[in-house]
This record gives C-alpha cells, structure tokens and sequence, in this order.
C-alpha cells in the first residue's frame, strides 16, 4: 500500500472514531403504551422491540394510548432522562428528516 493510502486509512480511522465518541441528541419516534404518573408527565412508551419511559415537556399536554410521539434522546445515551417533543400527528411524519437535515 502506497504511503496515501495508508494516510488516508488513518484519517479514515480516526474520523470513525471521532463520530462514535461524539455526544449528540437523537430524535425517536414511540408509541404511548400507558401514562405512568401524570403529575409529572411520565409515559411508557415502545421503541422497537423495547419500553422506554419518557417524560412529557409539558405536564399540561397528555398522550394517548397508542399515540407515535417524538422523543429526543440526550447524548444519543438511552440510559439517560429522555424527553418527548410532541405528537408524531402534530408535528408531522417528516419531522425527525427535517430537524436531522438542516
């Protein structure tokens, strides 16, 4: 291998690693199994194959029971406190390309 290619595998490589170590927030889309405490706006919800619990941004708004809401993933961490941004129907199917795109 030619002494470019082998720096090009090296920008390649540490760019990789770069983008897997980076901190950024995911946006979602869930379905609302259940409310789990409306007081301070937690639902149940499922994301693929798994239930997740997120907590509304505002207490005032409610979910329905198979609902598809957004919600924002700090850090891209499932782990952490995740956050629903709204209402896949009010926000609109193209939501998460649009905020993702620009």
């Amino acid at each position: 291998m030619s002494v470019s290619g082998k720096i090009l595998d090296a920008i390649e490589l540490l760019t990789e690693n770069s983008i897997k170590k980076a901190a950024y927030d995911k946006t979602i889309q869930a379905q609302i199994i259940s409310c789990e405490d409306e007081t301070i706006g937690k639902y149940k919800c499922r994301y693929q194959d798994a239930i997740i619990y997120a907590y509304s941004n505002n207490v005032d708004t409610t979910y329905n029971e198979k609902s598809y809401v957004y919600i924002l993933v700090p850090d891209n961490d499932m782990s952490k406190e995740k956050t629903i941004i709204g209402a896949v129907n009010r926000l609109g199917i193209n939501y998460i390309s649009q905020a993702e795109g620009e």
